[in-house]
């Protein structure tokens, strides 16, 4: 029997979802273990104990696992975003692979030998490759600072120079700090729900930059004349307020006020151009998009025969790159400021075959089918969540021979291959595809088929 604060000797044998290192004691007894990386020996302290498992922290590394490196961030142990920093590339590769294949073994159910786990495709960029920030804001020491959460906490930690954002984005978030404090502007604080400056948004895209400043109040921002000013010698296109104020901790509000610029910023996409409006998905990791397009598009194998149902389509960038092989593309996306990116995207990308409809996708669809269209193919690229029941059984009433699934979350793609296997669907390929790297977080494209 183990208890809190018992300090034991461990091999760290493997690696969680949530990057801790697994350890296992001489009778069994799985410790999960803060600060471990795969092949290291260390002390660690128990902090937690149930009866099958435990939590630990290492109090000493013996010996270092030659997977260990030196993290280039000097706030990821306080952060907890990039939970495999202190492990080679090669190495996060491995354990994105063996999470995604062992996922789809214990959740899904899948033998290795009933379908293909393809080569983990690995990001051209390891560092400053994200396109999206967050910054919560936050008051402290007598100042504004903008960081990140805390683990487990709402405690805000300053970080000026993250590793994983882009270099513009750093430089913005700090420009914007500065404001803040030249102009004492009033710091929103969520335990009385006062304040004005809840967080700061940007997103980086091609040749364009947007800074959203997110308030507590539908009182336009004072001295925006200067913030506009500072931000303009950045080359930044759009400077938005967004207006948020629910007690949530969703970050942004539905409303946008656009301060200066443009109300959206462009993505590049082999040879198309997007607008992505500040409430619509688009994938952060830039450099890595058309690998995972081209790994769904290989899958999808689309004719000149074929209509495609593209579910979840966001601002249309997944269906709109493959709608030149199509027949007809429909998407179906539940954000109607998305949707309309979506129609203006076809129309200034001169894509004329593709629909795009707003609205609960279940609901949407069944009313499509109504109407006498038919899916030969379907792409879903659902949120972390993944796919609803309704959606599943949707799935299996429209009866595509293929579908394509975009997963951010191997754990929920997992599910609803055992759900669409009930369906009658096969899994017959998965390819892990890295687009975060220095954290546990994997997408992964599936394509499923249908002999029925």
């Amino acid at each position: 029997m183990y208890y809190k604060n018992d300090i034991l000797q461990l091999n760290i044998i493997d690696m969680s979802l949530e990057g801790k290192g697994i350890a296992k004691t001489e009778d069994g007894y799985t410790l999960f273990v803060d600060g471990g990386v795969v092949g290291d020996e260390v002390k660690a302290i128990i902090t937690k104990t149930n009866k099958t498992y435990g939590f630990a922290k290492v109090t000493e590394i013996i010996k270092e696992s030659s997977f260990r490196v030196e993290p280039e961030c000097n706030v990821c142990d306080v952060c907890g975003g990039c939970t495999l920093s202190e492990i080679s590339y090669e190495k996060q590769l491995e354990i994105k692979s063996n999470i995604v294949k062992n996922n789809l073994s214990k959740i899904g159910g899948l033998d290795q030998n009933d379908y293909t786990l393809e080569e983990i495709i690995p990001s051209p960029m390891i560092e400053g490759y994200r396109n999206k920030a967050q910054y919560p804001v936050a008051f402290k020491g007598g100042r504004a600072i903008a960081g990140f959460f805390e683990r487990k906490s709402h405690n805000v930690t300053e970080c000026k120079s993250c590793v994983i954002q882009s270099d513009k984005i750093n430089k913005v978030i700090n420009l914007c700090v500065k404001f803040l404090n030249e102009f004492k502007v009033s710091i929103y604080n969520e335990k009385s729900h006062k304040g004005i400056v809840r967080s700061i948004y940007v997103r980086e895209g091609y040749e364009s930059l947007m800074v959203c400043i997110v308030t507590n109040s539908e009182k336009p921002l004072k001295n925006t004349d200067k913030l506009i000013e500072m931000l303009k010698e950045e080359n930044v296109t759009s400077i938005i307020q967004n207006i948020n104020t629910k007690k949530t901790n969703v970050v942004l509000g539905d409303r946008n006020i656009v301060l200066w610029g443009e109300e959206y910023i462009r993505e590049k996409i082999g040879e198309l151009i997007f607008e992505v409006s500040p409430l619509s998905f688009y994938q952060v990791n830039s450099s890595q998009v058309q690998n995972l397009y081209d790994k769904a598009k290989e899958y999808a194998d689309i004719s000149d025969e074929n209509t495609v149902f593209d579910l979840y389509c966001g601002v249309g960038t997944i269906g709109l790159y493959m709608a030149d092989k199509a027949k007809k593309l429909i998407g179906v996306e539940i954000v109607k400021d998305a949707r309309d990116n979506a129609e203006r995207n076809a129309k200034n990308n001169g894509i004329a075959n593709a629909e795009f409809y707003a609205g609960d996708c279940g609901k949407v669809v069944r009313e499509l089918v109504n109407k006498g269209e038919k899916a030969d193919i379907v792409i879903v690229d659902p949120p972390r969540k993944g796919c609803s029941e309704e959606v599943i059984e949707l799935l299996s009433e429209i009866n595509p021979k293929k579908i394509v699934y975009i997963s951010c979350n191997s754990a929920t793609l997992a599910r609803d291959v055992a759900s669409l296997k009930e369906k009658g669907y096969r899994m017959d390929k998965c390819t892990p595809v890295d687009m975060f790297p220095e954290t546990c977080h994997c997408e992964a494209v599936a394509l499923l088929h249908n002999d029925n």
